[in-house]
């Protein structure tokens, strides 16, 4: 038994990371809190990109296998962090709170999601499921004498480099919504992060997360706060 399920069979209780209007949501279609989840890892990163790929990827597997030994259908409000513990070195921790449902057929393995708890409802309410929490990655490095000889320019190399990141970034993530089987994801954070390489050089890193979303019944789209990302129109979703 996992460590944590073990606690929890010992104690009884059940903990949620979820506030008051998302343990709410989740309830009200019939998806009870059952404990926290986590999955982590501490590794050295020798390529940043590379390593948050790796770092988040081991981290999710794991927070699935927690969730999976507590008997759970799925994992809400889902955070990622990163955190430098040293100049090569990194943790990666996902956290978030698992769910089971009311009623229903069990799923294989549990389904994950960065959403809270009340737009998971409106997902289930308008005929979507969450399917996986998807994220994409893409980094590199440009060096441009421009950043030095000419001040007040524009450096094309690092413009080009934060233009290319963000797009390979967003590529992986829809890449990864293809290979979950779904029908479009969920783009809840997008982000960017360069420094300098010495006087002439730059790297960056891009990281797109969101969810993988199937389509289970016809409906609106799920939310109006968050952008469908479809992967065809003629593409048949679960159950249709």
């Amino acid at each position: 038994m996992h460590p944590r399920a073990g606690r929890y069979a010992t104690s009884g209780l059940r903990t949620s990371l979820l506030p008051v209007p998302g343990a709410v949501g989740a309830e009200a279609v019939g998806l009870r809190p059952i404990g926290e989840v986590m999955g982590c890892v501490v590794e050295r990163a020798d390529d940043v990109a590379a390593s948050m790929r790796r770092g988040y990827a081991t981290a999710l597997g794991r927070l699935r296998a927690e969730a999976s030994a507590l008997g759970a259908d799925g994992v809400l409000a889902i955070g990622c962090t990163v955190t430098r513990v040293s100049a090569t070195v990194r943790e990666y921790v996902v956290l978030g709170t698992a769910v089971r449902a009311a009623r229903g057929r069990r799923p294989a393995e549990p389904f994950t999601t960065g959403l809270p708890g009340p737009d998971v409802a409106k997902l289930l309410l308008a005929g979507w499921v969450p399917v996986t929490l998807a994220i994409g990655i893409d980094g590199g490095t440009a060096y441009d004498i421009a950043m030095t000889d000419r001040p007040g320019e524009e450096a094309k190399a690092p413009t080009e480099l934060v233009t290319r990141v963000r797009a390979g970034a967003r590529a992986e993530f829809l890449a990864a919504v293809r290979r979950s089987g779904a029908d479009g994801g969920l783009v809840s954070a997008a982000t960017v992060r360069a420094w300098a390489l010495g006087h002439t050089g730059a790297a960056a890193v891009a990281s797109v997360f969101g969810t993988a979303v199937a389509r289970v019944a016809a409906g609106p789209a799920p939310t109006r706060s968050r952008g469908v990302l479809p992967l065809g129109e003629d593409r048949p979703g679960p159950g249709r």
